[in-house]
């Protein structure tokens, strides 16, 4: 054996051996590295705005999704630096987010699929089978047999200025609406003259309104409460909005029962003049509105058409208008009455009441509008500024063994015109207005999701200036080329 070791021809044997070991156990280590690397990394979001990842709201909603979720991508790419090109990246991007997300949950996990329907006809005219025909252009998020689509529209906020991309807030708020079995019914209160939600007139219509809410997976509908003894058992919320005449007394009595209720939940939006009723509903929850018209006398005020500018908020402010103060949003009031606590409500420590938006120092509340002419503060009738515009309050139903019970939600605003379709797209009034019902459902994950600038870069350089850049971008390699030729003819 001793003679094996010392024949040349053994061991140039043996070499070729462990060289051939060497580069197989090489490879098996590539791989496996590769392999783990596929399943277990971490992306780090280096941009200057965190474009390129989700917010923490929704990145924390991922991480508990109850059930597996599938997404199916239908955007075409389109041609090169076009529309739809831009889309088709921007869309994608944001989805492979969710999934990359969703994979630290223990629980379900999103499983996304990009579908091009013109060259995989099959995949297409299944998805067609089962979520409709008109699956072009368009995200199908699906759960437990739910399913929602999204298209353009809903992933794009266009106005006269620019684009922005609300991607986020939709998809989140439908992965939420999938994942959630309980409906999220919204009634609003008809029979008193009251606002509709699917009247399109400028000044009372508030189809608008309610076409954002449809837009978040809110079920819209309407209730008389006068042909019902009651508030239906499937009511997540109902707004009353702008009343015109009394309710009648076993009308006031059903919504008091409704809210008394751990799931009872109301928006009210007061128009100037008789509260009709509804004053007793208020008292209940700790909060008064004086009939009396806020006034100013800074820029804010715009006499013409009696609108507010309302840009100033509590010190503690309310989730619902976090987002109007990080985007420095203020919100366009017509002619809006006080709401303040009711000092002389009964005590309850169970009941929470926080002021959301409120007035300049520089307003009043005006006792004698209805007088006109030029309006003058007096300390004798008249309320100083600032004042709360709006309120909202929460009722805990009690607490057993240790355990907080959920109680109602009331928000009263002492304006109509700012949720009117002549105001809603103005300034913060539809994140004011939405933000409020999300609230309501405790749906805060997409209170704070803004929408994102849509930006596209692009390089323009003529022959020579690419000529330049090839010579000094071949310059490391050419002189690392010339290093090693060096070094071999040194060797050798």
């Amino acid at each position: 054996m001793r003679r094996s070791f010392e024949d040349f021809r053994f061991v140039r044997r043996i070499r070729k051996i462990n060289l051939a070991a060497q580069i197989v156990l090489g490879l098996i280590l590539v791989v496996a590295l590769n392999f783990l690397a596929a399943r277990h990394y971490y992306k780090y979001d280096l941009s200057a705005n965190k474009v390129n990842s989700l917010s923490p709201e929704s990145a924390a909603h991922m991480l508990n999704l109850p059930e597996d979720v599938e997404i199916y991508s239908t955007f075409s790419k389109g041609e090169r630096n076009t529309k739809n090109e831009q889309e088709y990246r921007q869309i994608t991007a944001l989805l492979r987010r969710y999934e990359y997300e969703s994979s630290f949950g223990k629980n379900g996990k999103i499983k996304l699929r990009i579908v091009d329907p013109h060259f995989e006809s099959r995949l297409a005219e299944s998805l067609s089978t089962k979520f409709g025909k008109d699956i072009d252009s368009c995200v199908i998020i699906s759960a437990g047999g739910r399913f929602k689509k999204l298209y353009s529209p809903d992933l794009y906020e266009i106005s006269a200025e620019d684009r922005a991309f609300r991607g986020e807030q939709a998809i989140t708020g439908a992965i939420i609406s999938v994942t959630n079995p309980n409906d999220k019914k919204i009634y609003f209160l008809k029979g008193h003259g009251e606002m509709s939600p699917t009247d399109t007139s400028p000044s009372r219509g508030l189809s608008e309104f309610a076409a954002y809410l449809k837009n978040l997976n809110y079920e819209v509908e309407t209730l008389d409460l006068s042909l019902s003894k009651q508030v239906p058992d499937d009511a997540g919320l109902i707004i009353i909005a702008s009343p015109q005449a009394s309710f009648l007394p076993r009308e006031i009595d059903a919504i008091r029962k409704y809210l008394s209720n751990a799931k009872g939940k109301a928006a009210i939006f007061l128009d100037l003049g008789s509260l009709h009723g509804l004053e007793e509903v208020l008292f209940e929850w700790g909060i008064m509105s004086n009939d009396m018209l806020v006034l100013d006398t800074s820029s804010d005020y715009e006499s013409s058409d009696g609108d507010l500018i309302a840009r100033r908020f509590p010190q503690n402010p309310h989730p619902i208008v976090k987002y109007l103060i990080d985007a420095q949003l203020p919100v366009q009031f017509g002619s809006v009455r006080p709401v303040r606590e009711d000092i002389g409500a009964p005590i309850d420590d169970n009941l929470k009441i926080f002021p959301i938006i409120l007035s300049a120092e520089t307003s009043w509340g005006e006792k004698s509008y209805m007088q006109g002419g030029v309006q003058k503060y007096d300390e004798s009738t008249d309320l100083p500024g600032p004042l709360p515009l709006a309120m909202v309050a929460s009722r805990s139903g009690g607490s057993e063994l240790g355990l907080t019970i959920p109680g109602g939600r009331v928000a009263v605003f002492g304006d109509d015109n700012f949720i009117a379709n002549k105001r809603f797209g103005r300034l913060g009034n539809a994140k004011l207005a939405v933000n409020t019902v999300n609230w309501m459902f405790d749906d805060n994950v997409t209170l704070n999701i803004a929408p994102r600038k849509t930006q596209s870069y692009s390089l323009t350089l003529s022959r020579s200036d690419l000529k330049n850049l090839a010579l000094k971008f071949s310059l490391l390699p050419l002189g690392v080329g010339l290093i090693g030729i060096l070094v071999y003819f040194v060797r050798k």
